[in-house]
């Protein structure tokens, strides 16, 4: 995603003391503390903004659809159906899908009744 984006700078320093990562549409501030996996995801976050044309502070209308953009982005429904298959904890399967486990919640929220029993068909049960 962000090789579409080749005009965005990224710079290393976290952008205010309550935010780990923002953008004005030209440059994206990315925390350097941050783990790889949480790295991934706020820079997938980011670039949707850019890609909407947003430049600084959204709604938090805005921020939502961002949020499900980026977990529909992130993890494809079939992955989530393979690790739903043997995993019933968020933590465990947002790291096997190399997401953080605020983006796999975005995912699940993403779901319709069809997708979910899919996922997790009545009478299922992992021992």
């Amino acid at each position: 995603m962000l090789r579409s984006l080749a005009h965005v700078m990224i710079i290393w320093n976290r952008p205010y003391p309550d935010i780990v990562a923002a953008t004005d549409g030209r440059r994206i501030w990315i925390d350097p503390k941050l783990t790889s996996v949480e790295r991934k995801c706020f820079l997938a976050h980011e670039s949707i903004h850019i890609q909407r044309g947003h430049t600084g502070c959204q709604p938090p209308a805005i921020e939502r659809q961002v949020c499900l953009e980026v977990a529909r982005f992130l993890v494809s429904f079939e992955a989530l159906q393979d690790v739903a298959g043997w995993s019933r904890c968020p933590i465990e399967m947002a790291e096997e899908l190399g997401v953080t486990e605020q983006v796999l919640l975005d995912r699940l929220a993403t779901l319709d009744g069809d997708q979910i029993q899919a996922l997790w068909p009545p009478g299922d049960h992992i021992a």
